[in-house]
């Protein structure tokens, strides 16, 4: 289990989780995310994923779809959406391959939004400011 967190930043920004398999994804989303005013828990799989999100306060989570440990970003995003603190945060659901009709819409009913991976940081970051208030136009 992987899990490291961005001690560089001050206590008081908002923290994302990103969950990813590979280090150089988890690497530049921290760098981009503290950049962009946000602390960053990182996770390489599912159930480091559900252990962060027990201990930690995180007001977003980008999740990678596809991991090749088994479990996916939408198992994470289930288990996220059936606890009350959880419910409502935004989640990005980021992957680099296609998704069948029946996970788009599973990811739509858990109330989450898909990214693929080419879309690139900018763009993933403005949409998460927007999606938790604050749009600052980086």
């Amino acid at each position: 289990m992987s899990v490291t967190s961005d001690s560089n930043t001050p206590n008081d920004q908002p923290i994302v989780l990103v969950m990813d398999d590979e280090p150089l994804i988890r690497e530049a989303a921290q760098r981009f995310l503290r950049r962009s005013g946000y602390r960053c828990v990182e996770a390489d799989g599912v159930a480091s994923a559900l252990s962060i999100l027990r201990e930690t306060a995180v007001v977003a989570a980008m999740l990678d779809m596809r991991l090749p440990s088994g479990g996916t970003g939408l198992d994470v995003l289930i288990d996220l959406r059936r606890l009350p603190e959880f419910r409502e945060i935004p989640v990005l659901i980021v992957t680099g391959s296609f998704l069948s009709d029946a996970e788009v819409a599973a990811i739509a009913k858990q109330k989450a939004f898909v990214f693929f991976k080419p879309e690139g940081f900018s763009t993933i970051v403005d949409f998460l400011d927007r999606l938790t208030g604050r749009h600052t136009g980086h």
